[in-house]
This record gives structure tokens, C-alpha cells and sequence, in this order.
């Protein structure tokens, strides 16, 4: 999960039509692109979710603010089981500190863990979220769902091998850089954990295991 941002209603979406592009095109460009839910960018079946299941309520169907930007794996797992969960757009549900997510291995589970103290109001919630996120990384309970989690992970796969290469050419040519282009390349790989960029919480949990990268990125911010 990651923040978001999210404008107002489009002052132009004057249908009944929760799909109408208008309303599509906005939360695209609110949600960067991403499904809110698992993170990846640019999957051909888009839908546009209800955070609370509208259960044909009209109010809720038509909610500005119930509307939200995901695929169809994440929304079919999702569906009317999981309501009482964090809201990526609302500041005081801290999604990108108490959600934490750790990819190892491509046929082992993606780890998901909560991190909300037991005590806080909303650690109900984050156990909710928790448990949505790591069903639609690790779901695959039919044919469809088995097609989709490979494809999913190949495109996790892709980005954490990305990282990858960043970290290895960042660490082994520090030396020899100027400060000035020390930055520049330090600035490329913490772009990559910032909320507009696909499966940014995989690589914030990469990061959170990796010393050595973490304490690089902090001496070179120190320039």
C-alpha cells in the first residue's frame, strides 16, 4: 500500500457511471497508475474498486470518495470480504509505516507484516490490510488466480532485479564518483521507494534488510 493524494470529485463527471473516463482517468492519475492494493502499474484489466462494497447502496456506488484504482485480481480477492481496512488517503492511517512487505525468493510467499502498535485504534484495520495483501500477492486458489500471481510476480521479479543492478553499480563505483554525481545516483534508487513508483513497498522492505545500501544512502545525503 502507499499513499495517495486524492482530488477532489471531477467537477465534469456529471453521469451516473462509476466507469465513466472521466472518473477513470482521474484516479489513474491520483493513484499514479497503481493498484493500490498490490502496487503494480500498467495491467490491461482495470477496475474501478469500491473501498467499502457499495452492496448496490447507490450513495456508496456513487461515493467520489469510496472510488478506488485497482486490478481485477486484487478486486475479485478483495471483493465485499475485506471493508474495515487503512485508507491509503487519509494522512492518519500511516499504510507505508505499519504495512511492511518482503519478497525473498520467486516461489517462495511474499511476507507481509503488520507493524501497528496492538494498542492503536487502527491496528485492526492494518491486520485487515495485511491479510488482503498477502492474499493478492500469494492467492492462487484457481486457474485464473494462478495465471495471475505469475504474471504478478514476474513483474516483481523485474523491479527488484532492477533494484538490484542500481545497488550493486551504486556501491561499487561510489569511490569514484563526484558528490555531485554521488547524489544524482542516490536520488535514481530512492525515487524507486517513493509512492508513484510500482511495488514501491517491496523495495522499501528490500531496503529495510540491507545495511550496507541503507548506510551508503545516508552518508551521500549527508553531502
Amino acid at each position: 500500500m502507499f499513499k495517495v493524494s486524492k482530488s477532489p470529485r471531477p467537477i465534469d463527471w456529471t453521469t451516473k457511471d462509476y466507469k465513466d473516463p472521466v472518473v477513470v482517468k482521474q484516479l489513474k492519475k491520483d493513484f499514479h497508475g497503481k493498484c493500490y492494493i498490490c502496487e503494480q502499474k500498467y495491467f490491461p484489466n482495470l477496475n474501478v474498486e469500491h473501498f467499502i462494497p457499495h452492496l448496490d447502496d447507490e450513495k456508496l456506488r456513487l461515493d467520489w470518495d469510496n472510488l478506488y484504482y485497482a486490478c481485477s485480481r486484487c478486486n475479485s480477492i478483495k471483493n465485499k470480504y475485506h471493508s474495515d481496512m487503512l485508507d491509503c488517503c487519509k494522512e492518519d492511517h500511516l499504510v507505508e509505516d505499519w504495512i511492511n512487505v518482503y519478497y525473498v525468493n520467486p516461489d517462495d510467499d511474499i511476507q507481509v507484516v503488520n507493524t501497528c502498535p496492538t494498542n492503536h485504534a487502527y491496528y485492526t484495520k492494518a491486520e485487515s490490510s495485511k491479510e488482503l495483501i498477502f492474499k493478492s500477492f500469494n492467492n492462487a486458489n484457481s486457474g485464473i488466480q494462478e495465471v495471475s500471481k505469475e504474471d504478478l510476480r514476474e513483474k516483481i521479479i523485474e523491479v527488484h532485479n532492477d533494484f538490484l543492478k542500481l545497488r550493486s553499480k551504486f556501491l561499487r563505483k561510489l569511490d569514484d564518483w563526484s558528490d555531485e554525481k554521488k547524489i544524482k545516483k542516490a536520488n535514481d534508487i530512492k525515487r524507486r521507494l517513493k509512492s508513484h513508483y510500482a511495488f514501491s513497498a517491496v523495495l522499501r522492505g528490500y531496503l529495510e534488510k540491507d545495511s550496507k545500501l541503507k548506510n551508503a544512502l545516508d552518508d551521500v545525503e549527508k553531502l
